[in-house]
């Protein structure tokens, strides 16, 4: 069903992608590591679950923001691992015969917690596919992640898959065009997700209701595409509230914006003392249009006082590579329009 809340994994589920899907399959047959890329609630792990189950690919999947929040060890991430492991049917006759991983009845656990059973255990998984959704998050943590990547992708036959919400921050983590990181000069594929047209918006919501057995007036129906402007996260979370509810739309909407503003509050957690720079740059931009640097710099400076020009570039940057701002022609503004409602009002 269209509005159910959970990643799509089949294709009768899945609206619109039938080039994105296609690009898919045809690239992960052709090469070893695929970046998948798009904004917040693009779709793009339903894109990676619904083509890795249609080719009937065995896989795991780690979502990266299960790590936890600052710093993390390799041990946490062979938690991720384990517990992943354990979902797989497959997994316990592949891995039964490792050193360091101990199998006993439906259980799957590593007796060590360091590289070398790490590297035993995804040596052990070829002919499958590794998904690192949300890879960004892996820059958080003293293990260079990237070196495995690196290792993986010269040695072992197996598929890597990442994802990335941040993009400015996966780049940065995966750094495939710097000459001294480990990823570069590897062959590599991208696929760029986008939002809907107002067409496949508003297609996506009429097909969406007819699934629920549900009439619904073409007034509200193009309220929510202009309002949820293409996101099909911010379409399919619209028309499951709609759908069990009867809500007005302003209420789901501003529902969303608190929601959307709270995965802000938690990413800028990571500036400590600063947060209140990176606050206040948001609010500026969310309560202008298409604003440019100066402008921003003196609206900072008129709430908070003097500040570098390198501090605020820098800010800039990192809310841009965090998916929170995107520049145009030298103007800065919210990627989503639901974000810059939640911005002005809860921020």
């Amino acid at each position: 069903m269209f509005f159910s809340p959970e990643p799509k994994t089949k294709i009768e589920d899945f609206f619109n992608m039938e080039e994105e899907l296609s690009e898919f399959k045809e690239k992960l047959n052709m090469g070893k590591l695929i970046i998948i890329l798009g904004l917040r609630r693009y779709g793009k792990t339903s894109l990676i679950l619904t083509g890795l189950n249609s080719l009937g690919l065995d896989y795991i999947f780690l979502d990266c923001r299960l790590l936890p929040s600052g710093m993390f060890s390799l041990n946490d991430f062979l938690h991720l691992l384990e517990d992943e492991l354990n979902r797989k049917s497959w997994a316990k006759n592949v891995l039964s015969n490792i050193e360091g991983v101990s199998v006993s009845g439906l259980s799957l656990k590593f007796r060590k917690r360091n590289q070398n059973v790490l590297l035993n255990v995804l040596k052990n998984l070829e002919k499958k596919v590794l998904v690192l959704d949300e890879a960004q998050e892996l820059r958080r943590s003293n293990y260079r992640f990237d070196y495995l990547l690196a290792y993986l992708y010269d040695h072992v036959n197996l598929k890597i898959i990442v994802s990335g919400s941040q993009v400015g921050l996966l780049y940065r983590f995966l750094r495939v065009e710097d000459p001294e990181a480990p990823l570069f000069g590897r062959p590599y594929f991208e696929i760029k997700l986008k939002k809907l047209s107002s067409q496949k918006a508003r297609e996506f919501l009429e097909k969406g209701f007819e699934q629920e057995n549900l009439k619904v007036s073409s007034k509200i129906i193009e309220e929510a595409v202009n309002k949820f402007d293409g996101n099909i996260g911010w379409l399919t979370y619209f028309g499951y509230s709609y759908t069990k509810s009867g809500e007005p739309i302003d209420k789901i909407l501003d529902r969303a914006s608190r929601l959307s503003v709270s995965e802000v509050k938690h990413a800028l957690n990571v500036y400590g003392l600063g947060k209140k720079r990176y606050v206040e740059v948001l609010k500026i931009v969310a309560g202008g249009s298409n604003l440019k640097w100066s402008e921003i710099k003196r609206g900072v400076e008129a709430k908070l006082g003097k500040i570098p020009n390198n501090t605020l570039s820098n800010i800039l940057k990192n809310l841009i590579d965090q998916g929170f701002l995107v520049k145009v022609n030298g103007e800065y503004s919210i990627t989503d329009p639901i974000l810059r409602a939640g911005i002005l009002k809860y921020l």
